[in-house]
């Protein structure tokens, strides 16, 4: 993957720089470095299989439809380089086509269509014929050969890199020792201004980063290592602060065109730093011919990858109802493409909220999304048999067979299943296809327990077969459970149940 400078953390970073100046920068891109190198050492890495698929597809094209966006700026006659955006502006993607800059007309606007439209066409084209050589290089060398050799030539001109925002540059040195700088004091004081942009700074740096590692992986087929991830973008981002940058994080676009063009292997990355910091130093000149809108097209071909385009017919298959998919004319093109409903919804959720806020705060609505949906469904899966044998001499025993797993979202539907009114005799509740998940489960059992010793026709209640997952939790918290439960096993005998034999346990609890 290619890191560096991105929109998603320069947006969290106005407020900072407008408020107290760009001296308090450093300090905060160090601090959220530091953040980050933390999150590596505590190992969280391992939090990235919270985020489900569906929140991986809203990224990608949510991702995809702001870079898309961005584009149009090509075609104003003054490039909005995104000052103007700020944190949690809503919309802000959208500011190209509401913004009162005009857009350019007439020829020009002509050749800059050319120009998008070429190295587009290259970028994704080319790798059909051949993949000796990277594809964007190539439509960037081209479209910049028809800027100089034929659109300057007839007496119009699009917009360049240097004429945009030259590159040149001079190597950096610790912000310390610096004369550009007022570096305040680092007291209290400053850590407390630049501790909220940190901390954002932060979070949107590992989200994009780990979901980009993810999508990286998918492409490259191999398996990268969140933890090193962090520790690296930390130890880069601490490093950025201290030399005067703003920092940035693994960068999508980038890393799709290093990916594409066959960088697959960690050199790539270094070979991209290492070429970027000799074009800022010497070869900038080259750099600042390149017309704008040869670089418009390579991130349309950017987002021509990273948009997940399957998922189109997915979302159009799920917003349908039976009889239309079921049709002639759609059956073929949405044949088993139906995927649940509210995974379409997360999909749909994480690319507006990226569009109208922010990547970050969108993924984190996924998650909680999925995850709520998750708890939902599951709570839908516990149900329960009754079975009454009264063969016995004078002892009804009525069994419970339980399946599914008992926690806070299906303990009402548990509980629902049972029959206290009705029931006589002994009362046996078997848990052994099923799962003691929660605090929530727990008290449940004490309620089922308390609601049978109350009825007089009830001779006994108990807990049996319980799992061996479920045993240690509930043994830990043996002072808080009042049910009478047996853990322990001392003999079995053969019930017939929906044609199954089924050990029941005859035991004290222990």
């Amino acid at each position: 993957m290619v890191s560096g400078a991105t929109g998603a953390t320069a947006v969290v970073m106005v407020d900072l720089v407008k408020t107290n100046g760009v001296d308090y920068l450093f300090y905060a891109v160090m601090l959220a470095g530091l953040f980050e190198i933390l999150f590596g050492l505590l190992r969280l890495g391992k939090l990235l299989r919270f985020i489900p698929h569906p929140v991986m597809v809203g990224f990608c094209n949510g991702l995809a439809i702001i870079i898309g966006l961005a584009q149009f700026s090509n075609f104003k006659t003054q490039i909005d380089l995104g000052e103007n955006r700020r944190t949690m502006e809503v919309g802000g993607s959208f500011n190209v086509f509401t913004d009162d800059v005009p857009w350019i007309t007439g020829a020009t606007a002509g050749f800059v269509a050319l120009e998008v439209s070429l190295t587009f066409l290259i970028a994704v084209l080319l790798p059909l014929w051949t993949t000796a050589v990277p594809s964007s290089m190539v439509g960037i060398i081209v479209s910049t050969a028809i800027e100089w050799g034929i659109v300057r030539q007839v007496g119009s001109e699009t917009n360049t890199v240097g004429e945009i925002a030259s590159v040149k540059g001079s190597f950096p040195v610790p912000i310390w020792v610096d004369d550009n700088y007022n570096i305040p004091t680092l007291n209290t004081d400053t850590f407390t201004i630049v501790l909220p942009t940190a901390i954002i700074v932060a979070v949107v740096s590992l989200v994009e980063s780990l979901m980009t590692l993810e999508l990286i992986d998918e492409m490259t087929e191999t398996v990268g290592s969140p933890n090193r991830e962090a520790l690296g973008q930390g130890l880069a981002q601490f490093l950025s602060g201290m030399l005067g940058s703003m920092g940035g994080c693994a960068m999508i676009g980038q890393s799709m065109i290093n990916v594409k063009s066959g960088g697959t292997t960690r050199l790539s990355t270094f070979v991209a730093g290492l070429f970027l910091l000799i074009i800022v130093l010497v070869a900038y000149p080259v750099i600042n011919i390149i017309p704008v809108a040869a670089l418009a097209g390579v991130m349309f071909c950017v987002v021509y990858h990273t948009f997940e385009w399957s998922s189109i017919r997915l979302m159009l298959s799920a917003c349908l109802p039976r009889h239309m998919r079921e049709k002639n004319r759609t059956q073929k093109f949405l044949k088993n493409s139906k995927v649940k409903r509210s995974d379409i919804l997360v999909v749909l959720v994480v690319m507006t909220v990226t569009l109208l806020l922010d990547l970050a705060i969108a993924v984190a609505a996924g998650v909680v999304l999925a995850a709520l949906v998750y708890g939902w469904d599951s709570g839908e899966t516990v149900s329960v048999k009754r079975n009454v044998d009264a063969s016995g001499p004078g002892t009804t025993v009525v069994r419970y067979f339980v399946s599914g797993p008992i926690f806070f979202a299906s303990v009402k539907i548990f509980l629902g299943q049972f029959d206290p009114e009705n029931d006589e005799g002994i009362v046996e509740v078997h848990l052994d296809n099923s799962d003691i998940m929660d605090w929530s489960a727990i008290e449940a059992l004490n309620v089922l327990n308390d609601r049978y010793e109350k009825k007089e026709f009830v001779k006994e209640i108990k807990f049996l077969s319980i799992k061996e997952t479920s045993k240690a939790l509930m043994q830990k918290a043996n002072e808080v459970v009042t049910a009478n439960v047996i853990y322990e096993v001392t003999d079995y005998n053969d019930v017939e149940e929906g044609g199954r034999h089924l050990n029941v346990v005859r035991a004290e609890r222990n």
